[in-house]
């Protein structure tokens, strides 16, 4: 049943502004400004540290201090974050934060996303947080909603719920009872877009009808990857990769690879190549290797590893259809922070084939017809995925 509603927030009681308006006149603030795409907000003052949340260009940060080449940034939390200052250009100083002002909310969907679009006198800090692989929580920072303007859900099926946080930040949720099919932030303008797409459609007799995935073989030109037994990895990253795009195409998926020949590609480049074409699936190809080669007899065969919970299925159902169709070890489910996988729009997975360092495995991958056997196993892990879960 389509929802038609518009709510006063005065009504409802929310009242979203950040404590630390109340507890900041008199503390001096650098404001800086993001210049990139991707910028990692992290735990501490180090370019190793965990990342709390990724911006976009044009975000306004108030920081309050500096620390190996970073800026720390208080976002009124029980704890700072700190950001590289390469990523920043300073704008001014002042002594209180000047809170963005939500002017309006408006709740709607097209053909494949779900809509929150916050406009703002400008645009704070924000997080993605996926409390579980149906479930992602946006938070948005240094702002206030004026109480007499109109939060509008405009004839949509969009299941986003608004709240606020435990620091008064303004939280929009957003659940399914199927697992997420991707999502992200946008900024047009002075507005946010809170974007969840739409769940993958499944029919069991095309059941690829309806996606676009993006094949990325790892790694190509200068940037060989792992070398063993005269192979180089981004060349069988490569062969693979285009035999995966001829057995997904096969299959009724409309599919593009990030690179077609040995050529050099920045990890973001693949990425933004990837939302450029609007995919829904992302699936990185690669050959594992260890630093200490001499523990290969341990350690070998094939894995494959995620970044956020939504993609956790999909690297379960590929890897057991690896597994399956190649003999190989099983190398596990494996979560890590890959710069290609880190994004949340599309489902991003990353693909250990087999071990090139393993004498047996290389000289499998690097085989034409088992590379075939690799990509038809893939695409049967997609078709899974989608069976077992839309």
């Amino acid at each position: 049943m389509k929802k038609f509603l518009i709510f006063l927030l005065l009504l409802s009681g929310i009242n979203f502004a950040a404590n630390a308006a109340d507890t900041a006149d008199y503390k001096q603030y650098t404001i800086i400004k993001t210049t990139n795409n991707y910028v990692p907000l992290r735990d501490a003052a180090s370019d190793n540290a965990k990342r709390f949340s990724h911006l976009e260009k044009g975000v306004k940060i108030f920081a309050d201090d500096t620390k190996n080449n970073f800026f720390r940034v208080d976002l009124g939390l029980d704890k700072y974050y700190w950001i590289n200052k390469k990523y920043v250009d300073v704008a001014t100083k002042v002594q209180k934060k000047e809170l963005a002002t939500i002017d309006e909310i408006q709740i709607y969907e097209n053909p494949k996303y779900y809509i929150a679009k916050i406009k703002l006198s400008d645009i704070p800090p924000y997080n993605e947080i996926e409390t579980s692989k149906n479930s992602v929580d946006f938070i948005i920072y240094d702002s206030i909603l004026d109480k007499d303007k109109l939060i509008q859900t405009i004839q949509t099926n969009a299941d986003f719920k608004i709240s606020k946080d435990e620091f008064d930040n303004l939280k929009i949720s957003y659940y399914s009872n199927k697992p997420l099919s991707g999502h992200n932030v946008q900024i047009e303008g002075n507005n946010l877009l809170l974007k969840v797409k739409k769940p993958f459609l499944y029919g069991e007799n095309k059941p690829f009808e309806n996606l676009t995935v993006i094949v990325d073989p790892g790694h190509g030109g200068s940037e060989s990857g792992a070398v063993a037994f005269n192979l180089k990895e981004k060349d069988i990253n490569l062969q693979i990769s285009k035999k995966l795009k001829n057995s997904l195409r096969k299959n009724g998926a409309k599919v593009y690879l990030t690179r077609e020949t040995d050529e050099y590609k920045d990890l973001y480049k693949r990425v933004d190549f990837a939302k450029s074409k609007n995919a829904d699936i992302f699936i990185s190809i690669h050959q594992n290797s260890l630093p200490n080669r001499k523990k290969v007899n341990e350690k070998h065969g094939t894995g494959v590893y995620y970044y956020n919970k939504e993609a956790y299925e999909l690297s379960k159902e590929i890897k057991d259809s690896l597994v399956k169709k190649t003999g190989f070890r099983d190398d596990g489910v494996n979560l890590a922070s890959f710069a290609v996988i880190r994004a949340t729009d599309p489902v991003s997975v990353l693909v250990e084939c087999g071990y090139i360092i393993h004498p047996k495995e290389a000289k499998k991958i690097s085989d034409a017809n088992f590379q075939k056997k690799i990509a038809k196993a893939i695409t049967i892990g997609i078709k899974n995925y989608l069976k077992n879960n839309f």
